[in-house]
C-alpha cells in the first residue's frame, strides 16, 4: 500500500481523502494543517496522524507520497520541499502559476528522481479512458476541432483564495485549465496561438472565452466562468463524426459518452462514477505507477503539465492577467 500525506486540508482534501478509503492501493497516514487543531478535526473524520505543519508531515518516515492540496500560488515551494524530502507528489492544479516556476519546481522532481502527477482527477476516469481508445481507434477519424466548457456560479464576496486576483485566481486557473488540458488531450497537439477574452471581476477573469489555433488548422474553443453556471460538456468533432461528452470533469453515474460517427445511429457509453470512485481512481494511477518504478504516468505526464502551463501562460498574456 502506498502511504499518503495530505498538505492543506480544504474540501478538495477530503474530496481525496474519500477517495483513499475507496483506493485498494493507497491508505492516509498523515494529515498537515497550519493548525493542529484543524488538523485533528480532520484526521477524526478521515483518519491517519494529525501534524500541525506541512513539514513535519515531509519529515514522517511513515509517508511515502503527498497530495498537496495547497493554494495555487505555493504548490511549487511545497512541490520542491517534497522532492527534496524523497516524497511521490500528487500536486492540485493549476501546478503553478506560470511556465517558468513550473519548469523551476520539476528541474527539482527530476534531480531527486521522485514521481510526480498533476491532479486532474479526471483523466483518470473510466469515461476519458474510453474517449482516449475511441480517438485513437479512429473513431471519428481525425479530430479537427473541439468545443469544451467548465463554468458554476459562486458569489463575489466568496471569501476564498481562488478570488484573490495576486494569488493567481479567477476561472482559467481554477476550472479553465481542465478545458485547456482536455482541448490538448483530443487533439494530440500543442497549440500554436491563442487569445482569452474576459470579464474582470476585482482584478481576475470572472468568466471568459478561450481560442486556440492547433497546427494544420485545427481549433479549440473553450468558456470558463466563477460566475455563470455553465453547462460543462465537451464536443469533439473529427472527419468521420462527433463524440459528446455530458460531464468530462466529474462523470456522474448515468451521464453518458456519445458516439456520432457519420451517417451512422449514435452510440452511447455511460461509464460514470462516484466523487468517492474518481479520487480513489487517481489514488490508484499514482499507487501503480510507484509500484511499476515509474516516475510519472501517461494518464497526466510531466510533459503534459509542461504543455498546459504554456498554453495557460499563452491565454494570460492575451487577456493581461498577471498575479
Amino acid at each position: 500500500m502506498t502511504r499518503w500525506g495530505i498538505l492543506g486540508l480544504g474540501s478538495i482534501a477530503g474530496a481525496f481523502a474519500s477517495g483513499l478509503n475507496a483506493s485498494r492501493t493507497g491508505e492516509l497516514v498523515a494529515s498537515g494543517s497550519r493548525s493542529l487543531e484543524k488538523a485533528q478535526k480532520f484526521a477524526d473524520k478521515w483518519d491517519g496522524k494529525p501534524f500541525g505543519s506541512y513539514d513535519e508531515v515531509l519529515a514522517s518516515d511513515q509517508v511515502d507520497a503527498v497530495y498537496i492540496a495547497l493554494p495555487h500560488h505555493i504548490h511549487a515551494e511545497w512541490t520542491i520541499k517534497a522532492a527534496q524530502a524523497g516524497k511521490a507528489i500528487l500536486c492540485e492544479k493549476p501546478f503553478t502559476l506560470d511556465h517558468e516556476s513550473a519548469e523551476q519546481a520539476l528541474a527539482v522532481v527530476r534531480e531527486q528522481g521522485v514521481f510526480f502527477m498533476e491532479a486532474f482527477m479526471y483523466r483518470c476516469s473510466p469515461q476519458i479512458n474510453k474517449l482516449r481508445e475511441l480517438l485513437a481507434d479512429g473513431a471519428i477519424g481525425r479530430p479537427l476541432m473541439a468545443n469544451v466548457s467548465f463554468g458554476f456560479n459562486v458569489p463575489k464576496d466568496f471569501k476564498n483564495f481562488r478570488l484573490e486576483a495576486e494569488l493567481g485566481g479567477g476561472a482559467l486557473m481554477d476550472v479553465g485549465c481542465y478545458c485547456l488540458s482536455l482541448i490538448r488531450l483530443v487533439l494530440g497537439d500543442e497549440p500554436e496561438s491563442g487569445t482569452y477574452d474576459i470579464h474582470r471581476t476585482n482584478g481576475y477573469d470572472g468568466y471568459g472565452i478561450g481560442r486556440l489555433a492547433f497546427p494544420d488548422d485545427r481549433m479549440g474553443l473553450f468558456t470558463t466562468a466563477f460566475h455563470l453556471a455553465m453547462k460543462n460538456d465537451a464536443r469533439i468533432y473529427g472527419e468521420k463524426g462527433m463524440i459528446l461528452v455530458e460531464n468530462p470533469w466529474f462523470g456522474r453515474p448515468g451521464d453518458k459518452l456519445t458516439l456520432i460517427r457519420n451517417g451512422e445511429d449514435p452510440e452511447e457509453f455511460s461509464l460514470g462514477c462516484t466523487g468517492e470512485e474518481l479520487y480513489a481512481y487517481e489514488a490508484d494511477v499514482v499507487g501503480d505507477s510507484l509500484a511499476g518504478g515509474l516516475l510519472d504516468s501517461d494518464q497526466m505526464s510531466i510533459e503534459d503539465t509542461l504543455g498546459n502551463m504554456r498554453a495557460i501562460d499563452m491565454m494570460k498574456a492575451s487577456a493581461g492577467l498577471e498575479f
